[in-house]
């Protein structure tokens, strides 16, 4: 696998002396999903401004896409068309009056006709659930809307690198599930997203590689499960064990199985001592026909298309992993789903396949 971002030996010192990075060496695989956690004041936020070229590094090396991070303008105008970082605040980050005109403002930069940025401006704006409120102030909305606006202006851009610094905090659930739902979608066409959190249940459900930070140095780096199982690394950065994987150490330990799932619904199997599942309905945008027990939607495209018909929906949110825990209680599910997002809904049945249940899945 490519390498899309790697930090070599970095170093940065804050005016007044603070070391906030020390040697820093990593590696952002291309297309991955990745991770950060740590406490605060660990050196995310600032590992990620290096990554935007906001910050340049005190010494050591940056390379983005195998070449020398270019500091001079011209360099980090090329830079940040590709590599785009939504902020803890998005007040530090949004400065025009109106919403449609911030999500706009980063297209136009990039001198798109006005055609193409218009269809950025809405396809970012319906992927955040803020089409409707295109024409608000800025200061009329609330904190979590803000920040909608900031992942859709981020979002316009149609970046190869996603960054996004506590990108749940001060949204509801549902725009939390909804975020990471927006993460897969930004994935599935190639880029690499990173986030930082810490919300240790979704880094272990969600990212494929996690990096802990503590005191500006990387403490450890690798699969969610690898990352933790180790438990002096986790006592150092302050964090707890993800349940999941406590279940899955148990589970492991007591019963001889080493089959780890990533989600709830999935380790649960490993303790169920039979599963008659039901059949899982698959319906793509446009379908309008006979509907099967509780209904779900993952996707921009299924959303907008419920939205404009009226479609009856019970599990908007997390859709995927509610819907599969409706057919593994054996009932039946319907989930309008993206086709660009199949490969989602494919893990999880591997994930379930992996513990010797087959679950019926019929496109509608």
């Amino acid at each position: 696998m490519s390498t899309i971002l790697e930090t070599k030996d970095l170093n940065y010192i804050y005016e007044g002396g603070k070391h906030a990075l020390k040697n820093v060496s990593v590696k952002i695989p291309t297309g991955c999903k990745v991770a950060f956690v740590g406490p605060n004041g660990a050196g995310k936020s600032t590992l990620f401004m290096h990554f935007n070229g906001i910050l340049k590094q005190t010494n050591g090396e940056i390379e983005y896409d195998s070449k020398k991070m270019d500091h001079s303008k011209k360099g980090l105008m090329n830079l940040r068309k590709e590599v785009t970082f939504v902020m803890q605040n998005p007040d530090d980050q949004i400065f025009n009056v109106i919403v449609e005109d911030d999500v706009a403002f980063g297209p136009f930069n990039l001198d798109l006709p006005v055609d193409e940025v218009k269809k950025r401006v809405e396809e970012s704006l319906k992927m955040v659930g803020m089409e409707n409120e295109r024409k608000r102030a800025i200061h009329h909305l609330s904190f979590g809307q803000r920040k909608r606006v900031a992942v859709a202006s981020a979002l316009a851009m149609y970046p190869r690198v996603l960054i996004m610094d506590e990108p749940t905090a001060g949204l509801d659930p549902e725009m939390v599930h909804r975020l990471y739902e927006i993460a897969d979608e930004v994935n599935v066409n190639g880029s690499t997203v990173m986030i930082s959190t810490h919300d240790v249940e979704t880094a272990y459900s969600w990212a494929d590689l996690v990096i802990v930070i503590v005191g500006g140095e990387v403490l450890a780096h690798g699969t969610p499960f690898e990352v933790f199982s180790m438990r002096d690394v986790l006592e150092k950065a302050g964090l707890s064990v993800p349940m999941v994987h406590e279940l899955n150490e148990f589970i492991s330990l007591n019963k001889g199985k080493n089959i780890y799932g990533r989600t709830m619904s999935t380790v649960l199997l490993n303790m169920r001592r039979a599963c008659a599942p039901g059949t899982l309905y698959v319906m793509r945008p446009g379908y309008k026909g006979e509907l099967h027990g509780r209904v779900g939607v993952y996707g921009s495209l299924s959303r907008s298309f419920i939205d404009k018909n009226d479609v009856d929906i019970q599990l908007k949110f997390n859709a995927i992993e509610r819907c599969v825990e409706e057919v593994l209680n054996g009932n039946h599910a319907s989930l309008y789903l993206d086709a660009s997002l199949d490969h989602v809904l494919n893990r999880k049945l591997l994930d379930v396949a992996a513990h010797g249940i087959i679950i019926t899945v019929e496109e509608l």
